[in-house]
Order: C-alpha cells, then structure tokens, then sequence
C-alpha cells in the first residue's frame, strides 16, 4: 500500500511539474505593405507605354535565408530565432515587396516578378541581393547588399550598394521586423529614383 502510494504522490508530482512549465509559443511573421504602396494585381492599363521590368527573385546571404528571424547579438555573432519564424519565405515576401513598392513609386517601368512562364530576354532586369537583414544589438534593424540594374539587351547599367540602419521603436521582433520593413521603404524608393534617372 505504501509503495503505491508513494507512486501515486510522485505521479503527481510530476504531472503538476509539466502543467507548471511556460508554453512555448511560436510567432510568425510577414513583412507589413507600406500604406504608400500598391499592390496592383491587374496588367498594365491599356494606353501606357510602361516597359516591362523583370524582378529577379530576391538574393540573400545563406544565414539570413533560413525561416528564422536573425539578431546579431555582437560583432562576430548572430543567431536565429527558432520561435519567431517568418510566415512565408523572407526572398518571396521581398521579391513581392519589392516588385509592388516600385509599381506605386515610379511609372517609367510596369516591374513584374519573374516567373517560369515568363521569358525575361528582351526586358530590363532588376537582381537585389542581401548580405544583411537582421536585428542588431545597437537597436537597429540593419539593411545591406547591392542591387544590379540590366538593360533590354542584357548590358550591366550599374551595381549600386545599399546600407540602411532604421532603430526600433521599441525591442522585440515585432519592432524588428516593422523596422526591417521601413528599411526596405527607403530601398525601393532609392532604386526608384534610380531607375527614373536611368
């Protein structure tokens, strides 16, 4: 009788032990549109004479590809959210992102998303590769890489770097992915102007 008692008592125990630990909860997240943004889900309007501009699919460094949110933590060390995850593929959320901001930011070109219906040989291209796009320590969401311009004929027009650091407005992934957001605001509007001047 003692020993299942004692059994029953450290069943208990334990059980209570479990139910007293924190869930873990999961987050995931998407890039927000930035309100001046459009997404246009219509071809081009009959009567403009906007040339076709191919975005590439989005280029990033192997550590930020991954479905983790990244927060560099020192000068030598990142990590990688295994919680706080992106809802959607990070290169397809700025490929999509990337593609609606220039439509509401310029008129020179209609930019479309390259897919494999579509043959990009006789179009402009627009190739944006990442080597950073992650929280950092200092409290800044960090935005850095190049992006590649090619003309109708397949001729480089130029390679233009890009670093962007937006502060959080507070701390947490939420903030660092709004920030994160912001930051690709400020890059589209850059390549915007780019290519209006082009």
């Amino acid at each position: 009788m003692k020993t299942w008692l004692v059994g029953g008592i450290a069943a208990v125990a334990l059980l209570t032990g479990c139910s007293s630990q924190p869930e873990v909860t999961r987050s995931t997240y998407l890039l927000p549109p930035i309100s001046n943004s459009v997404i246009a889900a219509s071809p081009i309007p009959q009567g403009q004479s906007q040339a076709l501009l191919v975005v590439r699919p989005v280029e990033m460094a192997a550590h930020l590809a991954g479905m983790g949110l990244v927060y560099q933590v020192s000068d030598t060390e990142i990590v990688q959210a295994q919680q706080n995850t992106w809802a959607d593929s990070i290169t397809q959320q700025l490929t999509r992102r990337i593609t609606a901001d220039l439509r509401a930011k310029q008129k020179r070109y209609w930019p479309s998303e390259l897919t494999p219906a579509m043959s990009s040989a006789g179009q402009a291209k627009l190739q944006v590769k990442f080597t950073q796009f992650n929280g950092r320590y200092t409290g800044n969401a960090e935005l850095m890489g190049e992006y590649l311009v090619i003309d109708k004929d397949g001729k480089l027009q130029g390679v233009y770097p890009f670093k962007l650091q937006v502060p959080l407005a507070q701390s947490g992934y939420d903030a660092q992915v709004n920030a994160l957001s912001q930051g690709v605001d400020q890059l589209t509007t850059q390549i915007a102007q780019r290519l209006i001047t082009k």
